[in-house]
């Protein structure tokens, strides 16, 4: 009799019930066209790529992942890109167009595809809100990764060439932003030259004059130069350029966050709040450096972008010596 009446009770519980299919729409897409948006703000505005990308871009929460692709007859459509959209649930796991797949966790990144094009994938906002250990407002930090990761899909062709060729040079296989950092970083004396130098970019950014802020950005590269010349030596001397094209990738990603965080219809911070927002701990060390490098050449020279942004993969010491030989 009892086994009977479990079974009874168990029998008239209520049914889950079913999850709502994952749709591109409401305030995941309302985001979507928010943030790419605001990276057509700031290419018209300040970047003026003559070819812009348009990647694929998979976006995702803790139960959905949205891919949109491009199409001419796709039905969202922000600027000059349109996209048609995918929305579909995963178990934990994202995939990516080369077939692996990644947890669906914070993060975001750009890579290039098999057929030459671009691919961006990044969580959502609800996923940054999630993380109760970052002290930075999520809405703003959520955007900044989108600003940052974006800027790269548009460099792929330039700078991720320059990348190819220093793997073949000798960098290591598996190099990424941070490999100057984890190799020289624990060597005696390098992390205290790497912090002077970086310092000094930050002050030519914030100088009182022009002509200050020209002498402090000529100072900060006479700094780097030397660091390259000491350390950079014999069999490592590619991570001269190595270091030279992630400061630069890592700086542009940077400066395109910062932009949006400083715009009055963007994050409306003031621009020491938002150089303080993005510089955070300050543990990785290719982009807090490379900010200051963007923020001293916007004193210096301020239609950089254009030319770092321009197919041709100029870097951050391209840049500089440009800006130092103008009058």
């Amino acid at each position: 009799m009892l086994s009977l009446l479990s079974a009874l009770t168990l029998s008239a519980a209520p049914m889950a019930e079913p999850l709502p299919p994952c749709r591109f729409a409401g305030e995941v897409r309302s985001w979507t066209a928010q943030a790419l948006g605001a990276w057509d703000r700031l290419d018209r505005e300040r970047l003026r790529i003559a070819q812009p990308v348009t990647p694929v871009i998979t976006l995702f929460d803790a139960r959905c992942a949205y891919t949109l692709t491009p199409s001419a007859r796709g039905d969202f459509r922000v600027g000059l890109r349109r996209y048609s959209a995918r929305a579909s649930a995963h178990a934990g796991q994202v995939a990516l167009p080369d077939g692996s797949s990644v947890p669906a966790s914070r993060l975001a990144f750009a890579s290039p595809t098999s057929d030459g094009g671009m691919f961006f994938i990044m969580a959502l906002p609800s996923l940054w809100q999630a993380n109760g250990s970052e002290p930075r407002d999520w809405r703003l930090l959520s955007m900044v990764v989108f600003m940052h990761e974006f800027a790269h899909t548009q460099q792929g062709v330039g700078l991720g060439r320059r990348v190819d060729n220093l793997l073949t040079r000798g960098l290591p296989q598996d190099a990424d932003d941070d490999i100057v950092q984890d190799r020289f970083g624990a060597r005696p004396g390098y992390a205290s030259a790497y912090e002077a130098e970086r310092d000094l970019f930050y002050r030519a950014a914030t100088a009182s004059g022009d002509d200050a802020a020209r002498v402090g950005l000529a100072q900060a590269a006479k700094r780097m130069a030397e660091r390259r010349a000491r350390w950079f030596t014999g069999a490592d001397t590619v991570y001269a350029e190595a270091d030279d094209v992630f400061l630069t990738l890592e700086g542009t990603g940077n400066w395109a966050a910062w932009t949006w965080l400083t715009d009055p219809r963007g994050g409306r911070l003031s621009p020491g709040d938002a150089t303080s927002f993005i510089r955070g701990g300050q543990t990785q060390w290719s982009q807090d450096h490379g900010l200051g490098i963007m923020l001293a050449l916007d004193r210096v020279s301020p239609d950089w972008p254009a030319i770092a942004f321009a197919p041709r993969g100029v870097t951050a010491d391209q840049m500089i010596a440009r800006a130092l030989e103008r009058q």
